[in-house]
């Protein structure tokens, strides 16, 4: 591969962050990827502005006399979220190139962080749709009466939505899921079984 063919691929294709750097750290051109991961830079920003840690302690001579080995440093993205990279500087003349990739361990650590929100979504998923079915079923066995109900205020009986008077413990149970069991009060005990009031039940 012709060198002129290594630098279109390098600029245009490949997955890899690539910054041409004078010897002061200058970043002088990016490739494709590059401006996809961290947007256009302005011209003059030194590389150590575009990292999240140890911008301080950031010694670009330093690296680039001794430019041998992987370095791994944080960068600020255009989304916001800071991703990790393991670059490897070579000085060519008067210009340091910088490639980065994708650090192996972060990539491992999000694929792990991304199938446990999964699974835990895919639990919460299928908690709500239980909880959905069983408030269905509550409200497909729920009966409720709601507003006003005409009833003699002698005898108790309901007129229902037809104008027939109908007991009410019959209007109860045809409107709701309630049973009802007949028992006597001590006031209509007394006043029907006066004899009976007394004795103990």
């Amino acid at each position: 591969m012709s060198s002129e063919t290594f630098y279109e691929y390098i600029n245009d294709y490949a997955p890899v962050l690539f910054f041409r750097l004078d010897r002061e750290g200058r970043i002088l051109s990016t490739n494709r990827y590059a401006r996809q991961i961290c947007g256009d830079l302005p011209t003059e920003t030194r590389f150590q502005e575009i990292l999240i840690d140890f911008q301080a302690l950031f010694d670009f001579k330093n690296m680039t006399d001794n430019p041998s080995g992987k370095r791994l440093f944080s960068i600020k993205t255009v989304s916001g979220f800071p991703h990790s990279y393991l670059f490897v500087f070579k000085n060519i003349g008067e210009e340091t190139l910088a490639f980065g990739h994708f650090d192996l361990e972060d990539i491992e650590l999000l694929r792990t962080e991304v199938l446990s929100l999964n699974q835990e979504l895919g639990n919460l998923t299928r908690s709500l749709h239980k909880k959905n079915a069983e408030l269905k079923y509550a409200l497909d066995h729920v009966k409720t009466l709601q507003g006003i109900i005409p009833i003699c205020m002698h005898c108790h009986k309901i007129r229902d939505e037809k104008q027939i008077w109908d007991r009410l413990e019959k209007y109860l149970t045809e409107r709701t899921s309630a049973e009802l069991s007949h028992s006597i009060c001590p006031e209509c005990m007394e006043k029907y079984y006066p004899e009976l009031h007394d004795e103990d039940f």
